[in-house]
Order: C-alpha cells, then structure tokens, then sequence
C-alpha cells in the first residue's frame, strides 16, 4: 500500500480494508499477536479510522453547503445590482443637472467590482434615497420608481449581508475541518505504516493472507 502515491480518497478506502481484515481475518489477527498487536491495539487502529472516516464525512457536508451559501449569495447579489443599474440609469437621467444628487448618490464613474466597496455604493444610494432631506424621491416618483421599491432594495441588501456572513462562516469551518482531516490522514498513515512492517514481518510466509491488508506481494 504506496499511500504518499494516492488520493486521500483512496488512501481512506484501502485503510479501511487494512483496519476491518486485520480485526476480522483470524489467521491475520493471531499473526500480528506475536509482535504485540493484540485485541486493543487492533481497536486503537479501528478508532482513528472512524474518526478520519467521520471527518470525511463532515468534510464533504462543509463542502456543499459552503458551494450552496455562495451560489445563494452570487444569485441575490446579482439580482441587486441589476435592480440598482436600473435606478442608477434613472437617477443619472433624472439629476442630471444636480451636481450635489450625483454625489452624494455616488451617480458619476464606474461601478465597483470588490464587494466591500459595491455593497457601499449601493447601501449609501439606498440610505440617502430614503433619507429624502433633499426630495430626491419626488424626483424619481416622476420616472415610475417609488421609496416602496427602493426600501426592498434596501432590505435584499440586508439579506445578501446574511448570506455573506454565512458564507464567511462555512468558509472557516471548512478550513477547520480540512485541518482536522489532515491531522487524522497523518494519524492514520503513521497507523497503516507501523502495522505492515508487523504484518509483513508476522506473514512472511503467508502472501495471500498478506494481500487480504491491500499489500502487493511479489509473485
């Protein structure tokens, strides 16, 4: 078994070939007794198995919901910003003569691509619009767009900030799950590594018993 040549994927699968016959093969069991693998060393094998087994699991499971509360986030935010170029389009038209209005509705030059400064323009054109000290709502009242519409832009904002939370959130708890499962891979190799020098030491002479631990004998 070359584990450093293979996925940890398979590393897992063929360790818990090793684990279950070594446990379960007699012939194998009173074998590796000799050399002081007995009943509770053999389980201390089974432990971490399960436990890397375990955290393969939870692995997998962090995985997709990371995949899921981002392609959440990427779907909300793009509904957003094509809600919010409509009334920037608008607002563009609409105060095209008001110096002050395109300022402070941050109107002139090109959107930002980083999400910390997007989701500033936008929070503050959403703010100052609903704020309404300068009746920039009666303005865009007169091109069909109402502070209704602009505070459900407001709350999806809100929202999206919920979700990018949680993706943060399932972010770290991945990598603290990836580490965790490195640390048992390792764990588990040192295992597997110590076990089949016993094992080919205790059955030398007994090759199809050695190949039942996913050891390749030479004919």
């Amino acid at each position: 078994m070359h584990y450093t040549k293979q996925t940890i994927t398979s590393f897992i699968h063929q360790a818990g070939v090793l684990v279950q016959n070594s446990k379960n093969i007699d012939d194998v069991k009173n074998a590796v007794m000799q050399y002081g693998y007995d009943e509770r060393r053999l389980e201390s094998g089974e432990q971490v198995f399960n436990e890397l087994k375990d955290l393969s699991y939870k692995l997998h499971v962090a995985k997709g919901n990371k995949v899921e509360a981002y392609k959440r986030k990427q779907d909300l935010q793009m509904h957003i910003h094509k809600v919010y170029m409509k009334y920037v389009k608008i607002s563009r038209i609409a105060f095209a003569d008001d110096l002050k209005a395109r300022e402070v509705l941050l109107l002139d030059g090109g959107r930002e691509r980083t999400y910390k400064e997007w989701y500033y323009q936008v929070s503050v054109f959403c703010s100052i619009m609903l704020k309404n000290d300068d009746s920039y709502l009666s303005v865009m009242s007169g091109f069909g767009i109402n502070a209704g519409e602009i505070s459900d832009l407001q709350k999806q904002l809100r929202d999206l900030s919920k979700l990018n939370d949680e993706c943060l959130k399932s972010s770290g708890e991945l990598r603290k799950i990836t580490a965790q499962r490195k640390k048992m891979v390792v764990e588990m190799q040192n295992y597997v590594s110590d076990f089949l020098k016993i094992a080919r030491i205790a059955l030398e002479h007994s090759p199809k018993i050695l190949q039942s631990l996913g050891v390749n004998v030479k004919s």
